[in-house]
């Protein structure tokens, strides 16, 4: 272990910090020989008085020196220049808050309202908006800072966005929205072996009549066949998917899009049936918040979600609906009243590359 050297790069205080580590380490306990060896390794181009008597007096001699200005100074420049950078984007948030809260030690910015210009100047307008401004303003301690800060960047990463892949678990029944797609060479026997079991046969058999294009849209546990990319109409992939706002799903391994057909009935329930297509329409889904009518925020990772049939030409409250028929789970549209099996649970499951 090397002893610490101050040549004006570091806090003082962190100097003697550091300096009492390394006497410690070395068994060296004397208050005074530690000073003296504090004294001994300052740099030779920093001069101070031959009389320092305690460690508060080579404290107060070292921050009287120019090198401690520029020091200072230097950090407030660094600190006007920092900027949060997410996960998603590359960033660090631990990194952040450390170097943030260091350049605040360094440059002495002690006041309260200082620190919080100087993280506000840090931030992203878009997580700024996500309550930070508001939380912040009844906090009383640079720790308090922090914590409201990490509870912003939580939620911020909550925000399901344009190009997400998400999952869409069943609240009532824990399985996920899901798709597959058949050869057209593939026999009853193959959809109900490989699909969804034996014991309903005649079931199926309706299923299979119905699904010419051999796509089935089902509810399963979580698998690839569950991964779904979410888009808006906005073409930023950074922008964030919004309540009451149309969207889009497709399917990650079809490549197909999410739609219903009011023309056709679904197998087993004779509501509207539900498919995967290859073809963009513009009729879309629009999500709602099961538990808050009127949101018009962001969506957000397992936010308890409905999700409604948008087509122009008819005037219906379509949601989307899954429930258990034996073994299959059949999902399917419908303008029925709203009720529990029409919740799901979005879950941001990732992102794309692009």
């Amino acid at each position: 272990m090397e002893p610490p050297i101050y040549d004006g790069r570091i806090h003082p205080n962190e100097y003697i910090k550091k300096m009492r580590t390394y006497c410690n380490f070395r068994q060296i306990k004397n208050e005074k020989e530690i000073l003296k060896f504090a004294i001994m390794n300052i740099d030779s181009t920093i001069d101070i008085p031959k009389n320092i008597t305690s460690f508060d007096v080579l404290v107060n001699v070292l921050k009287g020196h120019i090198s401690f200005n520029i020091f200072k100074n230097s950090c407030k420049r660094k600190l006007e220049v920092l900027k949060y950078v997410t996960e998603r984007e590359g960033g660090d948030t631990a990194n952040f808050v450390t170097e943030f809260r260091k350049l605040c030690h360094d440059a002495e910015i002690t006041d309260l309202v200082e620190q919080k210009k100087c993280l506000y100047n840090a931030v992203p307008y878009n997580l700024l908006k996500n309550n930070f401004t508001g939380e912040q303003r009844n906090v009383t301690s640079m720790n308090e800072l922090v914590k409201v800060f990490e509870e912003s960047v939580l939620e911020y990463s909550r925000i399901i966005r344009n190009g997400s892949i998400v999952a869409l678990r069943h609240i009532a029944t824990g399985k996920y929205l899901s798709a597959r797609k058949y050869p057209r060479n593939s026999t009853k026997s193959d959809v109900i072996g490989t699909s969804i079991g034996t014991s309903i046969g005649t079931i199926i058999g309706a299923i299979f009549s119905a699904l010419l294009d051999f796509h089935m849209v089902y509810c399963d546990d979580f698998g690839p066949n569950a991964l779904w990319s979410i888009s808006s109409s906005t073409k930023s992939i950074n922008s964030a998917i919004n309540y009451g706002k149309p969207i889009q799903l497709r399917h990650e391994i079809l490549s197909e899009f999410f739609y219903t057909d009011m023309n056709e009935k679904s197998p087993t329930s004779n509501h509207f049936r539900v498919y995967c297509d290859e073809k963009e329409r513009k009729n879309h889904w629009i999500i709602g918040n099961y538990h808050h009518q009127n949101n018009d925020d962001n969506v957000k990772s397992q936010d308890i979600i409905t999700l409604q049939w948008k087509q122009s030409d008819v005037n219906k409250n379509i949601l989307l609906r899954s429930h258990e028929f034996e073994d299959y789970q059949e999902v399917f549209a419908h303008d029925q009243r709203t009720g529990g099996n029409d919740q799901w649970c979005i879950e941001l499951i990732g992102y794309r590359d692009t």
